[in-house]
């Protein structure tokens, strides 16, 4: 919880410098910690149309102070597992900080809103973008929200699905390519799910 919100802080200070804003004040960072502290889970449907390679992505409330669009995480359809009965999800995560396996289920609690876009190309790139992400599993999480590129140490959330499918041979996932004030050079997931290349496949507000 400590090291959670204390990146956090992190995270609001850089955007406050990048942007020219003030940082909230101590009472608002409490009122975050506070929240994030919570034990609120969400309830949605299973989803039944799905494949490997669809991408997953959610929207919590929190995380809106302080990242851009509606959509704040996202991750990656990697395959199924029989045993657990559930779809598994790969996705780069900030504590721990790690690129990880998740199940859909614990994906899906987290959200008020999910959705899972298809991305339009070939199961052939699809099971090259998650052979991508699945060899970057333990790399650290990526703090530098504003940047993004394909090779490297470090990923977060939507960098790590938007790399896996440039490596795979494309399509780009972003939206925004090049640099915009909102985004900056980065890539965040509501571009994902503003991109021609994605389309909506399942949604559900809890």
């Amino acid at each position: 919880m400590a090291k959670m919100r204390g990146r956090l802080i992190t995270a609001l200070f850089l955007t406050s410098l990048v942007l020219g804003m003030s940082m909230p004040s101590v009472a608002a960072l409490d009122l975050i910690g506070s929240i994030i502290g919570g034990t609120t889970e969400y309830n949605h449907p299973y989803p039944t149309d799905v494949i490997p390679g669809d991408i997953i992505i959610g929207h919590n409330p929190v995380s809106d102070l302080y990242i851009p669009g509606y959509w704040t995480h996202t991750g990656l359809v990697a395959y199924y597992d029989d045993s657990l009965g559930e779809w598994m999800i790969i996705e780069a995560w900030d504590d721990p900080s790690a690129v990880r396996i998740v199940t859909m289920s614990d994906f899906l609690k987290r959200y008020d809103e999910v959705a899972i876009l298809r991305v339009k190309t070939t199961d052939d790139v699809r099971q090259k973008a998650i052979a991508f992400a699945m060899q970057q599993l333990g790399k650290p999480y990526d703090w530098l929200w504003f940047f993004k590129e394909v090779y490297g140490d470090s990923y977060y959330c939507s960098e790590l699905v938007w790399a896996s499918y440039i490596a795979a041979g494309g399509p780009d996932v972003d939206a925004n390519p090049g640099f915009t004030w909102t985004y900056f050079w980065g890539v965040a997931p509501q571009e994902i799910y503003d991109d021609d290349d994605t389309y909506v496949v399942y949604q559900h507000h809890a």
